[in-house]
């Protein structure tokens, strides 16, 4: 006999409970569409997916927003359209940081113009786990497959759930499939149905690209007007968040031994949980372009570190501002190739474990050998991280725990810093003489004060 092990209650759980409690409360219709067992103790590490109807969401979204403020929790990130609402949270709770994405949905739709399923009936067919309503299993998988299938054209290999209940429903209760998802079509059923019975990659993938034109097809066949009317707002919302990225920038400067790598490894765990893992960290720069001496044919450091930093001679006048034209030339194109289409197509977070601003508080670092107001002003053609967090302390500890700089060069660069952190606006001085889970915390708590004010969402 299987014996069930109990759930742990998780740092989330009092939100959690909190928020479906209220759902509850105010008579609110929704439902958890996957991923439910562990609620509400914990949301087992997967985002929570909320269908909600059309008349309820402006009261769900109320009810979200006052649960996070009732844990005194942070919204770090927001997305929202006509049909789609969602939060990156982060809170603390009994010594742990943690953090949940949020996502409430109006439809069940692809691209905001193609319905996938009745909507009614779908209501009709809500169940009760732990108090909280949720989709019948095998029908919420089954809208995850038909989601991925659109999506991408194939399953990800961690979810074989969602093509076990699909194919179930397709082949063993055809009635419940055709009273749910009928909206697609004869047509694109039939496809789907081919892409279920598909036996190779390549055979799987023709069959989803007919299943693809085939939904779309039918759902611009059946009513043309409003589907060119849905999809052209779907893109101007998307259009919309290039301009006004829902993700944000932050940058974390420090002299070698300050604590950047470990810190940054301390923060990771609680705003990977908060963005369904949507953290980049990159080091010093976007790195689209190669560094420089790639382009002169020699090896650079593994995975772009730097070794003995201060210990190449610095270049000449005119050496040191191609340098710096060149590493600004990254900043700027890797930015809006690279980094704004990140952070605009979801609240992203990209950390850069070092900024263009180390040109100026570290030239020596870059073999560049002008007077440091030169590079400051290139380093000022960089676009500006949404927060810069700048790691200092007692420079003698600094220099005891990396001996890479001599302990002037380190106080010189100390000093530097926290003389940049005092007239740079967005800057903000952390010190890192504490232990790490000291400074983890004020750091997430600076970032999360800064992301929340970002959103514009209060309860």
């Amino acid at each position: 006999m299987t014996v069930l092990q109990p759930i742990m209650a998780s740092p989330e759980s009092v939100f959690l409970k909190i928020f479906f409690r209220e759902l509850g409360a105010k008579r609110l219709r929704y439902a958890v569409m996957r991923n439910y067992d562990s609620l509400p103790e914990s949301a087992g590490g997967s985002d929570l997916d909320i269908l909600v109807a059309q008349e309820d969401v402006a009261a769900a979204v109320k009810v979200l927003l006052a649960a996070i403020a009732g844990v005194n929790g942070k919204v770090i990130g927001a997305v929202q359209t006509w049909t789609f609402f969602e939060v990156y949270v982060m809170g603390f709770s009994n010594g742990q940081w943690w953090g949940l994405c949020v996502e409430l949905y109006s439809s069940v739709s692809f691209k905001s113009a193609v319905p996938l399923v009745d909507l009614k009936a779908l209501y009709n067919r809500f169940e009760l786990h732990n108090n909280i309503s949720v989709i019948p299993r095998d029908i919420g998988n089954t809208i995850g497959y038909i989601k991925e299938i659109l999506a991408h054209g194939a399953l990800r290999k961690d979810k074989p759930q969602y093509q076990n209940s699909a194919s179930f429903l397709m082949s063993r209760s055809t009635p419940l499939f055709q009273e749910i998802f009928h909206p697609l079509g004869a047509g694109a059923a039939s496809d789907l149905a081919g892409v279920l019975n598909g036996t190779t990659p390549s055979e799987i993938a023709s069959r989803a690209m007919n299943f693809h034109s085939s939904v779309l097809t039918e759902a611009l066949a059946r009513t043309p007007f409003r589907f060119l009317f849905l999809r052209v707002g779907h893109e101007f919302f998307r259009l919309r968040r290039f301009f006004r990225p829902p993700g944000a920038v932050i940058a974390i400067l420090g002299v070698d031994g300050a604590g950047k790598s470990t810190v940054i490894q301390a923060i990771l765990p609680g705003l990977n949980a908060a963005t369904h893992n949507a953290v980049f960290v990159l080091h010093l720069r976007p790195s689209l372009l190669p560094p420089l001496s790639r382009l002169k044919g020699r090896k650079e450091s593994p995975a772009g570190t730097i070794v003995e930093p201060h210990s190449s001679k610095p270049s000449g006048y005119l050496g040191s501002l191609c340098r710096l034209l060149y590493l600004s030339l990254d900043y700027v194109l890797g930015y809006w190739l690279i980094i704004r289409p990140r952070i605009a197509k979801r609240p992203a977070l990209v950390i850069f474990d070092r900024y263009a601003y180390d040109m100026g508080l570290d030239p020596s670092r870059f073999r560049i050998g002008v007077p440091g107001w030169v590079a400051g002003w290139f380093a000022a053609l960089a676009p500006e991280p949404d927060l810069i967090i700048c790691l200092h302390g007692n420079p003698e500890i600094i220099c005891a725990r990396k001996q890479e700089l001599p302990l002037e060069e380190t106080r010189r660069q100390v000093e530097a810093l926290r003389a940049f952190a005092a007239r740079k606006k967005g800057a903000i001085l952390i010190a890192t003489d504490s232990s790490v889970e000291e400074t983890r915390d004020q750091v997430l708590q600076a970032l999360g004060d800064v992301l929340r004010t970002r959103t514009g969402l209060q309860p």
